[in-house]
């Protein structure tokens, strides 16, 4: 009995990881081009902000500069409870003040639409108060949703990289899952992920935002439950907004908790209407949104093999050590394929080492997070 459970259990190992490599291939390809779109249409741009009057003021003056037509463009600054200058350093827009509520930005959100709601043909834009954004931002979110997606995610750089190695090491995670996740599931036709800032809603989908749950992490629901309802997510891998990644290990650390936690709990909610529809409408993508968001990350997978690859020397029911230290490896290095041919410049590959490092801060964070219950803010400067 004991060898069959081992042996059930390194076949589902091998599986996964298998198959994340297998599905990632499809990141090798650049995205085919997204006709330009009429851009006709009114959009407003909401910035939920708590306190960000140190970081607000470079945002705006970058949609100020946008190349979208500014009749089309309504710009709201969400100022959620703030106690600083966030309403002086957004005065040049139309404030919406927050003064109550549940913390988060899905409650502030569906609280201001509740207040102002969007006409019958307004798109939404979401924004956070520390982003950046190229002239381009919002012709190319417009573009998306001309050509028919109800929702479209931005690619989300970073706009420190080189401020602390936390900074270095998150923007290397985060460059090589845009391709290895985000594109691949793209140009399969899949659902990727909405990341909760450079995200547009057509009129089609702004209703995933009015009716919050609660969950930590409000855009890993929204993208579950658009999937659900058969919704088309696309991903843009050539239209950026710059985020700032934390620089302080304690800050990471409460973030990154947040999202652990409120992955789990989009994926206990979501799981079985997502299973349910996907054989309904045969469709392997919903079963790959259900295995990303029930999985554990790249680097608890990786550990995984490692330990079987220890306990194979002192044991023959495991599969020999080789086998689980090649999978290792084949995990730990294949995201510099991914960097490489996103042409990651060569100072932040020589610095790859660090990711690892990176992930192995997450294996206590992954326990930490199961006592998360309240949303936090990262706080910028």
């Amino acid at each position: 009995m004991l060898r069959l459970l081992l042996l059930v259990s390194q076949v589902l190992v091998a599986a996964l990881a298998g198959y994340n490599l297998f599905v990632a291939l499809w990141g090798l390809r650049d995205q085919a081009v997204i006709r330009r779109g009429q851009r006709k249409r009114r959009v407003r741009v909401v910035i939920p902000a708590h306190n960000e009057a140190a970081v607000i003021g470079t945002l705006l003056a970058d949609l100020a500069a946008q190349t979208y037509p500014a009749d089309l463009t309504r710009v709201v600054v969400l100022a959620d409870r703030c106690t600083d200058g966030t309403v002086a350093a957004a005065a040049s827009v139309e404030v919406a003040e927050r003064s109550s509520g549940p913390d988060g930005k899905g409650p502030a959100i569906a609280w201001y639409l509740a207040e102002q709601p969007l006409a019958p043909d307004e798109s939404l834009v979401i924004l956070d108060a520390d982003n950046q954004i190229p002239p381009d931002f919002l012709a190319g979110m417009v573009d998306a949703l001309d050509n028919g997606f109800d929702a479209a995610q931005a690619y989300v750089d970073s706009s420190n990289p080189d401020e602390s190695w936390l900074a270095t090491a998150s923007a290397l995670s985060y460059w090589a899952s845009s391709r290895m996740v985000q594109l691949a599931r793209h140009n399969l036709g899949w659902t990727p992920d909405l990341g909760g800032t450079g995200t547009a809603f057509a009129p089609t989908a702004t209703w995933v935002l009015g009716t919050p749950s609660g969950v930590l992490t409000e855009d890993s629901e929204q993208a579950a439950r658009l999937a659900q309802s058969g919704h088309r997510i696309g991903w843009l891998h050539t239209v950026r907004v710059y985020d700032q990644k934390p620089v302080s290990m304690s800050v990471a650390m409460k973030q990154r908790a947040r999202w652990m936690s409120g992955k789990r709990s989009v994926a206990r909610s979501h799981r079985l209407g997502l299973i349910s529809q996907a054989v309904r409408r045969r469709s392997w993508g919903l079963i790959d949104l259900v295995i990303r968001q029930s999985q554990p990350g790249r680097t608890f997978m990786v550990g995984i093999a490692v330990l079987l690859a220890v306990f194979s020397l002192f044991t023959d029911l495991l599969w020999p050590w080789w086998v689980w230290g090649g999978l290792a490896l084949i995990q730990v290095l294949a995201p510099l394929v991914f960097l490489m041919r996103d042409r990651v410049p060569a100072r932040y590959l020589w610095r790859y080492p660090l990711l690892a490092v990176f992930g192995l801060v997450w294996v206590p964070v992954r326990l930490m997070s199961a006592r998360v219950r309240g949303w936090y803010h990262t706080p910028h400067a």
